[in-house]
């Protein structure tokens, strides 16, 4: 009976010393556990009393025998280094994997860019920016595109005879011309009632409805005009415009009438049209009425550019309505005063611009307008004075600006040769 309990009892005491080996172990293992998970979410352990923690221990064994001081800090400073080093590869590596398996839009790219690059993108844009706008102003001093094999070009002198018998010897290098005073006097045509394209003389009558709304007192000169993002669509010749820019009303006239800037003349027309574009041309299209010229010239834009670059018919105009059109124009005092101006500057003299009208004082050329497209050639519409009488020439369709401009001095030259001034008329001598 001895001997059995007796073995009993070393059973059992057998079986409690696994037991409680065991629990101590299953305790341990789930200690290490809490303590690694706790390390990797980045959470500080509460070890008891009488454990120090692990990383404790290491910044002691590594300073033992070490003076506290430069020495140390630095090491530590360059253990922070390294482990942000660390970390960002890390995430590099994440995000690399994370985008070979699902690549996101563009759109989405530039959303998810870190701040600082994004920065660093913002001032290269910037610095970008200012670059084009540097060589931009720059070319604005620039003539039109020259072409010297056409410009030197031999073209047939034709013989053309006005009404009162004066021989007008022109090259055919151009589709129509007239010549008037101020009264509406014709002295000589040539092809004046076909419809052509009118490219930027079409600005003319975009410049008259303005300064419309500024003699009426609804607008002014010295208005700010914001730039809204329609205008920065339209090429050709421009100035550096950016959406949200502030201009002076003033400034944007100047643009277009100087250097017939079509960025410039749309900024006008949402301003004036409230908006819209399309409520300014109706308002142009309602002066023509006015004029008595709804059949001589049809107007679709306040620029003139071409179908294919509006996606609205072409403007076109006779020869004459341009001539008709003049004499209006040159009523607005201030305008022509504009667009006899050769050279100036605009927006705080950080844009220079000249114009586009290289006749501007030479036999007392005065204005009024250029055009050019590649449909509509060169066009040109100019006032002069012409023994102290005031004169109106207008050109369609040269070749080039220098063959359009030299039929002007062409036709300069016969008035000054063949006619004068008797009684406030221009007659033959």
């Amino acid at each position: 009976m001895y001997k059995k309990l007796k073995k009993i009892f070393l059973v059992i005491t057998i079986l409690g010393a696994l037991f409680t080996n065991t629990y101590t172990n299953e305790i341990k293992e789930v200690q290490l556990i809490d303590d690694f998970s706790a390390e990797l979410l980045g959470e500080a352990s509460n070890p008891g009393p009488a454990q120090k923690p692990p990383v404790k221990q290491e910044e002691q064994e590594a300073t033992e025998g070490k003076n506290v001081g430069e020495e140390q800090t630095d090491k530590q400073e360059d253990e922070i280094v390294e482990n942000k080093d660390e970390n960002q590869q890390k995430e590099e590596t994440v995000n690399s994997e994370e985008n070979s398996e699902n690549i996101p839009k563009k759109s989405e790219v530039k959303e998810e860019k870190p701040k600082e690059n994004l920065g660093k993108i913002e001032k290269i844009t910037e610095k970008n920016e200012k670059v084009k706008e540097i060589k931009e102003d720059k070319n604005l001093a620039l003539e039109e595109v020259e072409n010297p094999e056409k410009d030197q070009q031999k073209y047939e002198m034709i013989k053309y005879y006005s009404a009162d018998g004066v021989e007008w010897e022109l090259p055919g290098n151009f589709r129509a011309v007239i010549v008037g005073d101020t009264k509406g006097n014709v002295i000589f045509a040539k092809d004046a009632d076909t419809m052509y394209p009118l490219a930027s003389v079409t600005k003319m009558m975009s410049l008259m409805v303005t300064f419309d709304e500024i003699n009426a007192g609804k607008i002014s000169l010295n208005d700010s005009v914001r730039i809204s993002k329609n205008p920065l669509k339209y090429g050709g010749s421009g100035i550096p415009l950016k959406a949200g820019q502030m201009f002076v009303l003033e400034d944007l006239i100047k643009a277009s009438a100087v250097y017939s800037a079509n960025n410039a003349t749309y900024a006008i027309a949402e301003y004036v049209g409230n908006g819209s574009v399309f409520s300014f041309v109706a308002k142009m299209n309602k002066k023509l009425k006015e004029y008595g010229l709804q059949n001589e010239i049809k107007y679709h834009t306040p620029a003139g550019l071409p179908t294919r670059v509006t996606k609205q018919p072409m403007d076109e105009g006779t020869a004459r309505g341009i001539y008709k059109l003049s004499i209006e124009a040159l009523k607005y005092k201030k305008y022509i005063e504009i667009a006899g101006i050769k050279s100036t500057k605009i927006y705080n003299g950080k844009i220079s611009i000249r114009n586009r009208n290289h006749l501007i004082g030479e036999n007392g050329v005065y204005g009024i307008k250029t055009g050019f497209h590649k449909e509509a050639k060169y066009n040109i519409a100019v006032a002069s004075k012409f023994e102290d009488t005031d004169i109106i020439i207008v050109v369609m369709g040269g070749e080039t600006y220098k063959t359009r401009d030299g039929i002007v001095l062409s036709v300069l030259d016969i008035l000054n040769n063949n006619y004068t001034v008797k009684n406030g008329l221009i007659k033959r001598k």
